[in-house]
């Protein structure tokens, strides 16, 4: 398989938090002392903002050092002042963007990150993982940290094609309704030349997460593959998704039956099968996470559903042995509706103003004067509570008293100003007449305007006007940097469709010479860094021109096309194959020794070699010859290690083909 990467949310502005998290860290950050402990707990369960940190602690981790994987280990790495910058960087959802893609349900999408984001822990705490019966090797244990982490960005790829290709996708999962997931993936591939579960592992190595996370993400976009194809650094870790998975779901489904998210919710993800865990341990599962993730939910303000130990037990019951799909990230129609029509509003309505005083009849007059004058009017009577309606929704214009009890007028500008979310907000200072003081430390604060009290309500009027036209202003400045953005996203799926295209072989869809010779230094480069071992196979189909020559070539074609799906369905997820040309295979063994290679060479023969080929007049089979070298065996370069298997594979075809050979260059094969 090709890697492919997500070049569009590199310039396309940062993925979304939700509401609750925004105002969960807006109150953290107003204390005194700021308790980075509570702050980073927070964190952890925000997958927009996780990403954040995991990409800057694994920036600044040194030279050869191992990837930081969890988000415990990052807030060290990191340091007090650079994890509360990262917090503060919080982007929240703008309701067009939000109705742009009205059919991702951005708050399921947020309760279903935490669910499997505990699960995953809880699992992994436990350190047994039951998956179809076998029970996982009890002495490859998971850092419950890094189960975490990779469970709440499992599905990070879905939200970042909900905000780069907000319009796109929203067409694609208004599609998928009622449909075979693997549909969706199809649809997916068609319009961005990528699937979700590619994208999510895309951005996990953007961000130098471990090589198990991407191959533990990347199981759930093939559930159904052979588990003992899995690369055996990432098996671990993908049990403990898989499981995650179901869990997570069963969680979920009480969103979905209270109404809030619709019918078919599990129609996206793709069969996991059931049988990842057996029916008792799915049930204690969900006891046990179900109690944190509805406390999450709650504090940040998620769906989540209050489920009784019968409930969850007859949950299990009904679902027991079922696919289990995503469809709970789509929202229903009634929902996609209230969105659109929310923007709608917003487009042609006033603009938003809180309104913030303590003095409770000065309040009802500034409430009274600004929505005569046609604003949508909001009041709060202190600066903590203002903070709350900012994080639900922020206002275009803040108007807000000087001197209040608790949390005054400056301070809640410089926490607005501490964030991006509220920078975009026009605020307006009433401050005491002549007061030159509050005036210039109101400017220092942040302010935009002032107005002395006792106000006169037309200068009042004119000045939330002149707010108004900056506001507008900023609108069109951001319409204007989203239309770029659009572009931006357009040129990155142009790249991508393009390098997909110079790298595929159009018969038989694998891999190409060019990008497997790319392909090849890049993982022997990395060998080298991370010494780790390599091994490639160079695979030629037997008496090959025989069947041209007796059957034609369009017989010929569709030998090869069986062959190559043999080969690619056989192989672990990590190793890559690849058509060199005419008959001939290269199969790339990452992170595998001579005796992985030899493992895999051996299970390549034997499956080509079981594969009954129908095609047209032609009925039968065909076999492979193959070698095989390893890095560091009697090779020191690309060019001699890819010499050496063409050596091995020469050398199996003398020995009456339908063999493996490893390079006489390497060791001694053992007995």
């Amino acid at each position: 398989m090709i890697q492919k990467r997500f070049e569009e949310l590199r310039y396309c502005g940062n993925l979304p938090s939700s509401s609750g998290v925004g105002l969960a860290i807006l109150r953290l950050t107003q204390r005194d002392e700021q308790p980075l402990d509570d702050l980073s707990a927070v964190l952890r369960f925000d997958p927009a903002l996780t990403g954040k940190l995991m990409r800057l602690a694994n920036l600044a981790r040194a030279a050869g050092a191992t990837p930081v994987g969890s988000v415990e280990v990052a807030l060290r790495r990191l340091g007090a002042s650079t994890v509360r910058n990262a917090a503060l960087g919080f982007t929240l959802l703008p309701a067009g963007r939000s109705a742009a893609c009205g059919h991702f349900d951005h708050d399921a999408f947020w309760s279903y990150g935490i669910a499997c984001a505990l699960a995953a822990e809880a699992i992994a705490t436990e350190g047994r993982v039951v998956d179809s019966g076998r029970v996982a090797d009890p002495g490859v244990a998971v850092d419950p940290g890094e189960a975490f982490t990779c469970g709440l960005l499992s599905r990070i790829g879905m939200l970042a094609l909900a905000t780069v290709h907000a319009e796109t996708y929203d067409r694609v999962l208004a599609g998928a309704r009622g449909r075979a997931p693997e549909l969706l993936l199809l649809d997916e591939l068609r319009h961005f030349d990528i699937q979700h579960w590619e994208v999510s592992a895309a951005m996990l190595a953007e961000w130098s997460l471990p090589d198990s996370f991407v191959g533990a993400v990347m199981s759930l976009g093939q559930p159904k593959r052979d588990p003992g194809l899995e690369d055996p650094a990432s098996e671990p870790l993908a049990q403990v998704l898989r499981s995650a998975t179901l869990v997570a779901h069963r969680l979920l489904d009480g969103v979905a039956t209270q109404g809030a998210l619709g019918e078919g919710w599990l129609d996206l993800l793709g069969p996991v099968g059931g049988g990842l865990i057996d029916h008792d341990r799915l049930v204690a599962l969900c006891a046990r996470v179900a109690p944190a993730w509805r406390a999450w939910c709650e504090r940040l303000r998620l769906p989540t559903a209050t489920l009784g130990e019968d409930e969850i037990e007859s949950r299990a019951i009904a679902d027991d042995g079922l696919d289990v799909t995503l469809d709970g990230l789509l929202a229903p129609d009634s929902a996609v509706e209230e969105v659109v029509n929310a923007a709608v509003m917003l487009a042609t309505s006033e603009l938003r103003v809180l309104v913030v005083d303590d003095d409770p009849r000065l309040l009802r007059l500034l409430e009274h004067h600004l929505s005569t004058a046609g604003y949508d009017v909001k009041t709060a009577t202190d600066g903590r509570s203002a903070l709350e309606i900012v994080g639900e929704r922020p206002p275009h214009i803040l108007v807000t008293d000087w001197l209040m009890p608790g949390m005054n007028g400056g301070d809640l500008v410089r926490a607005l100003r501490s964030t991006e979310a509220g920078q975009q907000v026009y605020t307006l200072i009433l401050t005491s007449r002549d007061e030159d003081d509050q005036i210039v430390a109101a400017f220092d604060a942040g302010a935009d305007d002032f107005v002395a009290k006792p106000y006169n309500p037309r200068v009042l009027l004119a000045r939330v006007a002149a707010g108004h036209r900056m506001v507008e202003l900023q609108r069109q400045v951001r319409v204007d940097r989203e239309r770029r953005s659009m572009q931006v996203a357009e040129m990155g799926l142009l790249t991508r469709k393009l390098h997909s295209a110079a790298h595929t072989d159009v018969l038989t869809e694998l891999p190409n010479r060019r990008y497997a010779m790319k392909r090849l230094e890049q993982e022997w480069t990395y060998a080298e860094q991370m010494d780790r071992p390599l091994s490639v196979l160079v695979v030629d189909v037997d008496h090959f021109k025989l069947v041209n020559d007796r059957h034609g070539h369009d017989v010929g074609d569709e030998v090869l096309r069986s062959t190559a799906g043999v080969l690619r369905a056989r192989s672990r997820r990590a190793d890559v194959v690849c058509r060199l040309g005419g008959e001939e295979f290269l199969v790339i063994n990452v992170n595998s020794d001579s005796f992985g290679a030899s493992m895999c060479a051996e299970r390549l023969r034997r499956s080509v070699e079981e594969n009954v080929i129908r095609a047209r007049a032609f009925e039968g089979r065909v076999t492979i010859s193959l070698g095989l070298s390893t890095r560091g065996e009697g090779v020191a370069t690309v060019h001699e290690l890819l010499k050496a298997a063409d050596e091995a594979v020469y050398a199996a075809k003398a020995a009456g083909r339908n063999a493996v050979r490893r390079s006489p260059r390497c060791l001694p094969e053992s007995a």
